[in-house]
């Protein structure tokens, strides 16, 4: 027999074990996030696969080949193949980014055009000679100005150099040593060409990201884009602050003293070298919603314990089936903000789910008490439970010590009203 001073115990024994039994429901409902999310990036790679894809420009470069010999062992003169990239000592991207949302189903996917310029200077061919051990520039076999970008279906129009009809890119299919980059090339052996002043437009379609290589040895980036969050992405930061306006310039300036050394084989790995802009979609509700149902137990667990201390204290009657009933609300109310969410944004989503639970839950405690001030706190305790948790989902690298400190407050609140539990007869 089961002392009644014992049955208050028991029950918070049974609405813990409860609360972990509810947390079964989150599997199913994280499985339904990432079914959307996966929905969300066939329909972003569908719109991104005819439009252009993100964006790396590779070089400009000037790729060489010569050929050397020397004696094998046999006595044999042999000869041998070599290829050479030279990056150029200074390299300028100018120009700017106009972007566009494309709609498809619930999603929107941010596209761009670019207008950039880019100017480079290399060694002349004879100094390129003299650097590699050659005699002159006749001792090579093929010299060629290189560049390409990872998406070439991108281009938007030809491209001279130096504004010369006569000097145009054209794809070298030679030099497809990596399925993902195409390159166009220019023939500069034996062609009166300046080296030390090339310059050449990039106009240019592309989606999400777009990224630039600091190869040279100066490496100088003025973009002006009409989009409003953007992150900065790679492994140089920009001189620009994060927080600017449409208006303002994102600008680079990367000097490095020992410039890259790669050859083609290489150089679409070179990730150390990579920075640029990415275009945030600010409608990543997936993201957020996922977050918020990390937050489930403290959900049902503070709920639960409300419902408890409000069971002893005001001596309700509050039966295991109803702990369950309002458990599941609380857990169906994450599947509401993600069904939601897809079509009004995550904010409103949130409010909409948040007041149609909390209304919900509140009702059903009238409905059991028939006390207007009981189903009052319920609603007061709810909504700053759920506006407390809007709060962290919006913070970043402050939620941890937000949510830390909301917490500590939470339990002391909970310690005091625990103090004023009677142990009076109750039914399980």
């Amino acid at each position: 027999m089961i002392k009644e001073n014992q049955k208050p115990i028991i029950k918070g024994l049974i609405i813990v074990v409860l609360s972990l039994l509810l947390l079964i429901t989150l599997p199913f409902i994280t499985s339904l996030i990432s079914e959307r999310e996966t929905f969300q990036e066939e329909v972003t790679t569908e719109v991104t696969s005819k439009w252009g894809q993100s964006q790396t420009i590779f070089g400009p470069f000037i790729l060489v080949e010569y050929s050397t010999t020397f004696i094998a062992e046999d006595g044999k003169v042999m000869r041998q193949l070599h290829s050479y990239l030279q990056p150029p000592s200074k390299q300028d991207f100018t120009g700017d980014i106009k972007t566009q949302i494309k709609k498809r189903s619930l999603y929107e996917v941010t596209l761009y055009n670019t207008n950039l310029q880019v100017k480079a200077s290399f060694p002349s061919l004879d100094e390129l000679a003299t650097k590699l051990n050659l005699v002159d520039k006749e001792s090579f076999r093929s010299a060629k100005i290189i560049f390409s970008v990872s998406d070439s279906k991108g281009f938007t129009q030809e491209i001279f150099i130096n504004k010369d009809p006569k000097q145009s890119f054209e794809q070298d299919r030679n030099l497809k040593v990596n399925p993902n980059v195409n390159f166009l090339s220019y023939d500069i052996l034996n062609k009166d060409i300046d080296l030390a002043h090339i310059s050449f437009p990039i106009l240019l379609k592309g989606s999400t990201e777009l990224n630039f290589l600091a190869t040279a040895k100066q490496t100088n980036v003025d973009i002006k884009s009409d989009y409003k969050d953007i992150k900065y992405i790679g492994n140089y930061l920009p001189e620009t602050d994060e927080k600017q306006t449409i208006t303002e310039n994102s600008k680079w300036t990367i000097f490095q003293s020992i410039p890259i050394n790669s050859n083609l084989d290489t150089i679409s790995q070179l990730h150390d070298y990579s920075f640029g802009m990415k275009f945030l979609q600010m409608n990543d509700f997936y993201s957020k919603v996922n977050r918020a149902t990390k937050y489930a137990l403290l959900f049902i667990g503070l709920t639960f314990a409300t419902f408890f201390f409000m069971e002893n204290i005001k001596n309700l009657t509050i039966n295991i089936l109803h702990y369950t009933l309002v458990g599941l609300a609380l857990c169906i109310n994450f599947v509401l903000l993600l069904s939601f969410a897809e079509y009004v944004g995550f904010t409103l989503a949130y409010g909409i789910s948040a007041m149609a639970t909390i209304l919900l839950i509140s009702s059903f405690i009238y409905g059991l008490s028939k006390n207007k001030r009981i189903a009052a706190t319920i609603f007061g305790l709810l909504t700053i439970l759920y506006a407390f948790l809007f709060f962290l989902l919006q913070l970043k690298e402050a939620a941890l010590i937000v949510g830390s400190i909301g917490l500590f407050a939470i339990i002391a609140l909970l310690m005091h009203f625990s103090k004023r539990i009677t142990f009076s007869s109750k039914q399980v």
